[in-house]
């Protein structure tokens, strides 16, 4: 779904006859026809555009806005997903960029409900078994990213990040994350050096490991291979 917020659209509708019903105005049946079927929001305030764009509920946020610049730079810094900002756009060309993003919209609606490498569609037809197969496979790899996994799924990773999160109730660096910290313990706990652990799940950097693993395990990394694997060969 992409949400559209015209900043001018209230003013040019109290500046207008109202009977003249523009053909995208999100009153008008065929702009209405596509809000139902979720591929364009019409929202009208600035707190609504960036309540839609922070938690990601859609897949795009675009602003339309007569004034050479935006203003509202808190949007943009709050924004979870790709916001196009289109300033200087009169009447005519906000009905051109409209009418261009509903197009765009329906064809990805088109392309998302037809059968895709990594499954059937972008949430609950997802091939989660694979996805998650092919993290596990590619842990120790510095190139597993959000990017390179909604690649393997021919998605994009906004649509991606939004799903995942929707089907795991975490983000997809949340679970990454998780699972390269608990193959790092494991490895520790075997002996390994923390140095050989840090690489074999993919992280190229000691310091940022170091870091994260002591964020969520709550000891450093060599506290815990001390501890634990003195244990391990008792």
């Amino acid at each position: 779904m992409i949400v559209f917020w015209d900043r001018e659209a209230g003013r040019d509708g109290a500046d207008s006859d109202p009977t003249d019903s523009h053909p995208l105005d999100s009153r008008d049946t065929s702009a209405a026809a596509y809000v139902a079927d979720g591929l364009i929001l019409h929202v009208g305030t600035a707190e609504d555009a960036r309540s839609q764009a922070a938690n990601g509920s859609c897949e795009a946020l675009v602003v339309l806005t007569e004034n050479e610049r935006m203003e509202d730079g808190g949007l943009l810094a709050d924004a979870s997903v790709p916001v196009y900002v289109f300033t200087k756009a009169d009447k005519q060309s906000r009905f051109v960029i409209q009418l261009l993003f509903h197009y765009l919209a329906s064809i990805q609606s088109h392309v998302f409900s037809r059968k895709t490498f990594a499954g059937t569609g972008p949430d609950a037809e997802m091939d989660w078994e694979r996805v998650l197969k092919h993290i596990q496979d590619n842990l120790g790899t510095g190139e597993l990213s959000l990017e390179s996994v909604a690649k393997e799924c021919y998605v994009c990773k906004w649509q991606f990040s939004k799903v995942f999160k929707k089907r795991f109730g975490i983000t997809f660096r949340d679970y990454l994350i998780e699972q390269r910290i608990g193959e790092a313990k494991k490895l520790l706990v075997k002996g390994h050096s923390v140095t050989d652990a840090c690489y074999a799940v993919g992280y190229g950097d000691m310091t940022h490991f170091g870091r994260i693993f002591r964020k969520k395990v709550g000891v450093s990394p060599s506290d815990y291979r001390k501890h634990y694997y003195s244990q391990f060969i008792l």
